[in-house]
């Protein structure tokens, strides 16, 4: 194999442009823009705030406000999407950005800035904040066939990191060129920030626009093998359900489907979200004490001649190596199974993490923030396809909405804890704490899901789990594994030959679980 087509494969840009289509594209830019400016408001958010007279205390208190407010406003739309559209969904979310950087632009009042941050969206960190990503998520869900969707997936996280990794870098230059050029007081740059930060929102509004209705959850048009495909990701179901599955004929399904917006969850899904909801939420606490906004503090905080420019570029670096760590971890996935991945690329971000602090000159501590940002961000692919293969499709959009709500309310704990630690003047205490967290968030993955079973392991004999395989190479496996059109026509077989049979051989699949 050539070296460019080993590139390809491993940095699945080969099964990108393979499966690729323009919605997917408007969708990896629309992240790739809206990451850029996210990336150039954490960079100065914190320091704006400082500098207008704010302590500690009331830093924190303000991004955890304004995480609280998001995370309201974004589950409602979330839990709307599939109701009133997609599209509009993501539209209002970028009408939002508009507001909110408009308002930051021109006052420097707290309490205006923190409505404009409580109903409007503004991140305070480097992870999502609006309603986008779960509606990106399961669009892209839709849009991607089973064997690419880590693949693409994995494109979604380097355009989240890379556009971080270029809107810090760029709000660092700007910064710096409007004191050095225009004579410019520094203070006064950041305002021109959140100007770029507005601007790109009204971008993202006529991106919303290029989308086609196939973003659009429509259930009256699936199809027979978009019913394959949900019994093919449905966690375990009971021996009721699962006779009823075999039974039912597809119209029946779409039309029941059809009959409510609300996603009525089995048992079974809803226990897998809780356990995720509880480890998610470990994790947001950890990272939400340490965000960009707050890492960039730190940094100004212990070495004041660094200026604003320079961290920027310095955390442009630390992103910019997440993007090309990102490139390589749908390979790992398909190495090492979804779960080892998720655990074992996050993991060395715990332990980098908790020795900056003891970093003696700022040469090292960069050199510890890019090996924990590089590791700690490809668990992002593995992640996502973990989730869309757990759930049944109609219920993805309202539990990656549900997911991203118990990150955002989970992260909004950790700015406050570290605006304390910060008054205390113990910034070690939040980069251990930090890191502890973490590492039980992934002995957690580890305990509760390294032995969850396939979703096709409850149609046919195998001892596989998610752990064992990449969920985006099932369908090439040829042993032990069926494809997903198969199923429907082996269960058909089975109730030819004897329906008492087939109750037998359920009756002793739930026995053996």
């Amino acid at each position: 194999m050539a070296f460019s087509e080993w590139l390809l494969h491993e940095t699945s840009l080969h099964s990108l442009l393979t499966h690729g289509s323009r919605d997917i594209y408007i969708i990896l830019l629309s992240r790739f823009l809206r990451m850029f400016a996210y990336g150039g408001a954490a960079l100065v958010l914190g320091i704006f705030l400082y500098t207008a007279g704010n302590n500690g205390v009331q830093i924190g208190t303000f991004m955890t406000m304004t995480l609280l407010g998001d995370a309201v406003i974004s589950y409602t739309l979330t839990m709307m999407a599939d109701k009133i559209g997609r599209r509009r969904v993501l539209r209002i979310g970028s009408m939002l950005m508009v507001f909110a950087g408009t308002v930051f632009a021109f006052s420097k009042n707290y309490y205006m800035l923190l409505v404009a941050a409580i109903f409007g969206v503004i991140t305070p960190g480097a992870h999502e904040v609006g309603p986008f990503r779960a509606v990106e998520e399961s669009t892209l869900a839709q849009l991607t066939p089973l064997d690419a969707r880590t693949d693409v997936y994995a494109w979604f996280a380097v355009t989240s990191t890379l556009g971080m990794s270029l809107g810090l870098c760029i709000s660092g230059w700007i910064t710096y060129a409007l004191r050095t050029y225009a004579g410019w007081d520094w203070k006064r740059g950041y305002p021109v920030i959140f100007g770029l930060y507005a601007i790109i929102g009204a971008i993202k509004i006529i991106l919303t626009f290029a989308l086609s209705e196939n973003c659009e959850q429509n259930y009256d048009r699936q199809t027979e093998m978009d019913v394959e495909d949900q019994q093919a990701s449905a966690p375990l179901m009971t021996e009721h359900n699962r006779r009823q599955s075999y039974t039912k004929p597809v119209a029946a399904t779409i039309r029941r489907m059809s009959a409510t917006v609300s996603t009525k969850m089995s048992p079974e899904s809803r226990k897998i979200l809780i356990k995720l909801s509880i480890l998610f939420a470990v994790n947001s606490f950890a990272s939400g004490m340490l965000p960009v906004t707050l890492m960039s503090w730190y940094a100004n905080w212990r070495y004041r001649w660094f200026l604003t420019h320079r961290i920027g570029y310095t955390m442009a670096a630390v992103w910019l190596a997440a993007s090309v760590a990102n490139l390589f971890s749908a390979s790992v996935a398909r190495r090492l199974g979804l779960i080892r991945a998720m655990v074992f690329t996050h993991l060395p971000n715990a332990i980098f993490l908790a020795f900056i602090p003891l970093a003696p000159n700022w040469w090292l501590m960069a050199l510890l923030l890019l090996a924990s940002s590089a590791f700690g961000s490809m668990d992002q692919a593995p992640r996502s396809a973990f989730v869309a293969a757990v759930f049944l499709p109609s219920e993805r959009t309202a539990v990656m909405g549900t997911l991203n709500l118990v990150r955002t309310v989970a992260s909004a704990g950790g700015p406050m804890l570290t605006g304390y630690f910060h008054e205390k003047k113990m910034w070690g205490a939040v980069f251990v704490i930090s890191a502890v967290l973490k590492i039980a968030y992934d002995g957690g993955l580890l305990a509760m899901f390294l032995n969850t079973k396939l979703p096709e392991s409850q149609r046919r004999t195998s001892h596989r789990t998610v752990a064992d395989v990449d969920v985006g190479i099932l369908l090439n496996e040829t042993h032990g594994l069926a494809p997903p059109e198969m199923f429907e026509q082996l269960d058909t077989e089975d109730l030819d030959h004897d329906p008492r049979e087939s109750r037998k051989a359920d009756y002793e699949y739930i026995q053996e679980v």
